[in-house]
């Protein structure tokens, strides 16, 4: 195989539009690199055009990427403008932004660094000042990511994450059909929600035909009140709070039951509060001998097997017969931890109904959730909650190319 040898010059990795390598300096750990301008026009950010009216000129230093573990300092000359066009500032630059103290390329390598590595490390890693790393992927998160004027969502689904102990939560929304974050809103209440409505519009927010939330009450306020949408009841919560009066039932039962009853019950919670479908053959055994031992939790466990099972119903009109059905079911057992149970559910059953129409889930806010729960550790928390709606936004949502 042919190989070829090409003669490396450090100068050319210097080489920018309208500027070319001077001379460079070495000092202790830092190197400076000198530049010359090679044209004696500038270029108009505004119009784009060479403008020859220079109305002053600048000395600047910024910072690049290293080399052979040396600091690099880039020094040129810059050119503030008066252009025809009515622009007066300084002149666009192809490798570093107006009134930055990096190159872009340094810039660059700062924020790919920020998706892996909390701020701290990427400055330690890069040798600049915390404050100014976080600045940098700042800028850039505002830059890129895609505003609630681009986006004309049908379907949304509404979820909080906390962000702090104390109560203290994000509103995140979500367009299903797009699988991206579009919107994070401080706290969760009604007020935070109509701030969204009213940053997508009015004639957008009457757009939206599904909203798919769980059962918080002025959630469901502010989505009655700006959109015409179906409401769909995360159907998880619905099974997260049947689950949960099984297990109150089995603490029950295990508090008064005798010593051999407790050593059979005993580490037994995964498996009574598991799907009888989801469990292999050994572990279904298994259950069946501990629920033949107390009639109670064997009831508990059917009203929790039959409700879960009414959520794999594909007919509107038979799996709300079966919810009537086992309404009746739970009144006959007369297991009073399922009475509250049943009491939200028909309170949200229009909700709840809706789901066998649309068969639409939060399941991919929960996905969300736990990458948002992923850059929250990384950073060890946020104290900037703008900064925090920024990563979330650039990690999860919409962005541009």
């Amino acid at each position: 195989m042919e190989s070829y040898k090409t003669k490396f010059r450090f100068k050319d990795l210097y080489r920018f539009a309208g500027f070319k390598f001077y001379e460079s300096y070495i000092e202790e750990d830092s190197i400076l690199v000198v530049l010359k301008r090679t044209s004696t026009t500038g270029k108009c950010p505004c119009c784009k055009k060479r403008c020859r009216y220079i109305h002053s000129r600048r000395q600047r230093q910024v910072r690049d990427l290293d080399v052979a573990g040396s600091k690099v300092f880039v020094e040129f000359t810059s050119f503030q403008l008066d252009c025809d066009c009515g622009y007066n500032g300084y002149e666009e630059l192809d490798f570093c932004e107006e009134y930055s103290r990096q190159t872009k390329r340094l810039e660059e390598r700062v924020v790919i660094l920020c998706q892996m590595m909390c701020i701290k490390d990427v400055a330690k890693e890069v040798r600049l000042d915390w404050k100014n790393v976080k600045n940098i992927d700042k800028k850039n998160a505002r830059k890129y990511i895609i505003d609630l004027e681009q986006v004309s969502p049908r379907r949304i689904g509404v979820d909080e994450i906390a962000y702090e102990k104390g109560h203290k939560y994000l509103t995140v929304v979500r367009d299903i059909e797009l699988g991206k974050v579009i919107w994070v809103g401080k706290d969760r209440k009604k007020e935070t929600l109509d701030e969204f409505f009213r940053m997508l519009g009015m004639e957008k927010s009457w757009n939206i035909e599904v909203v798919v939330c769980d059962m918080w009450d002025p959630y469901i306020a502010s989505i009655k009140a700006n959109t015409n949408a179906a409401i769909i009841f995360d159907k998880f919560h619905i099974a997260k709070a049947i689950t949960e009066a099984v297990d109150n039932v089995r603490k029950k039962e295990f508090a008064k039951a005798d010593d051999v009853e407790r050593k059979n019950m005993k580490h037994k919670r995964f498996l009574i509060l598991a799907r009888q479908k989801n469990l292999v053959s050994e572990k279904q055994e298994e259950l069946r001998q501990l629920l033949d031992q107390n009639k109670t939790l064997f009831a508990a466990y059917l009203l929790k097997e039959q409700a879960l099972d009414i959520f794999d119903e594909v007919d509107e009109n038979k799996g709300v017969k079966r919810f009537e059905k086992w309404f009746k079911n739970v009144f006959d057992a007369g297991i009073e931890q399922f009475n509250d149970v049943v009491r939200r559910i028909k309170k949200y059953f229009y909700g709840i109904s809706n789901y066998f129409i649309y068969r639409l889930t939060n399941a991919q806010s929960e996905g969300f959730n736990t990458k948002i729960n992923v850059i929250k550790r990384r950073a060890y928390g946020f104290r900037d909650l703008e900064y925090f709606k920024l990563k979330i936004l650039q990690s999860c949502g919409l962005k541009c190319p």
